[in-house]
This record gives structure tokens, sequence and C-alpha cells, in this order.
């Protein structure tokens, strides 16, 4: 099947500048995992959609790089989060550049495969592993949170990083869902 989002037909030019720059920033220089095609013209994966509304993926990126900022949200907190969320969605590239993130944050290849498989790896602290809970639950949540979890949560983490960890949750179900409706699952390789 043809591309379903392609380059030839957005505005590709702004959305991968806005998305390289956010990149850059987010990850204090060149991202460890590939977003554009050897052209440099095609977005990969979730980043495709972005081209076609490049004004959102700007915004979406200010979001962004407030998560990937040590304000709020510690690092190791939220690649954990993403792997639980990851653990729950079937979302191939998420996995593929969360894989060289995590390595980056202190997680070994055995802690995230772990977590992919929907386990708590081991060697996590208890405030680890409740972020790691929190992005399995908050991805599947449908409901409103029932009160043990929250208090379970609570134990762990402040409602600072609590809020933090939802709104990362919150934008990689976005990112998620980008790439689900693009139907790129390549075999992504590290």
């Amino acid at each position: 099947m043809s591309p379903r989002f392609p380059a030839e037909e957005a505005n590709t030019e702004s959305a991968i500048d806005a998305v390289q720059q956010a990149l850059s920033t987010m990850h204090k220089g060149p991202p460890p995992f590939k977003y554009v095609d050897d052209d440099g013209k095609s977005p990969l994966a979730c980043y495709a959609p972005f081209s076609y509304t490049p004004e959102m993926c700007k915004q979406f990126f200010v979001m962004g790089k407030l998560a990937y900022g040590d304000q709020n949200i510690k690092p190791r907190n939220r690649e954990l989060a993403i792997a639980g969320l990851c653990s729950v969605l079937d979302v191939p590239f998420v996995v593929y550049s969360h894989r060289a993130i995590a390595k980056k944050v202190g997680l070994s290849h055995e802690q995230f495969e772990v977590a992919l498989a929907g386990k708590v790896p081991s060697g996590l602290s208890d405030e680890e592993q409740a972020a790691y809970r929190l992005g399995r639950t908050f991805t599947a949540l449908t409901g409103r949170l029932d009160d043990d979890t929250w208090l379970e949560l609570r134990s762990h983490l402040d409602k600072t990083e609590i809020v933090g960890l939802m709104h990362v949750i919150g934008g990689y179900r976005w990112v998620a869902l980008l790439e689900q409706v693009n139907g790129d699952f390549q075999d992504w390789k590290d």
C-alpha cells in the first residue's frame, strides 16, 4: 500500500524544521533515533501525519520540550512511564525511538525489554516502579481513577510529578495515534 501521508502532499519542510529544532532541544543534541527517511524530506512514523499540520506540530513540541526539561519530571520516570505506555499499545516506532533514550537515562536493555513485556523491571526505586505503573495505568484508563491506585501513586510520587507524567502519557497517546493511523509499521532497528 502506498504511504497514507506522502511527503509530496504536505508542508514537510516546515514540519521537519519544527521537529528537528524540538528534538535537538529535547535531547540536547541530535536525537538518538531516525525520524526522517534517507531522502531527508520524508518524515517517518508519527512525524508523517504531523507534516500535514505544521502549526499543530510546532505547538505540540512546545509541550514536548517542557516534558523533557528537568523541572517537573525526572528523566528516568518519564522513560519508565513511556515504557509502560508501550507495554499497552502497539507502537513500534515509539519503542524503537525510546529504546535509545532509555539507555541514555541509565535503563539497561533488559530493564526496557521487561517493561515492554508489561512487568515492572528489577533494580528500580519505589518511585520509578510507581512511574512505570502510572504509564500503564494512565494509558489504559477509560474512567475515573480508583482511590486505591491514587493512594498507591501518591505514596511514591508527588502531585507535580504525577501531573507531569500525565502530560507525558497524554502526549504519547497522541503520538501513538499518529503512528497507528499512519500505519508505517516497519521493522524499526536500533
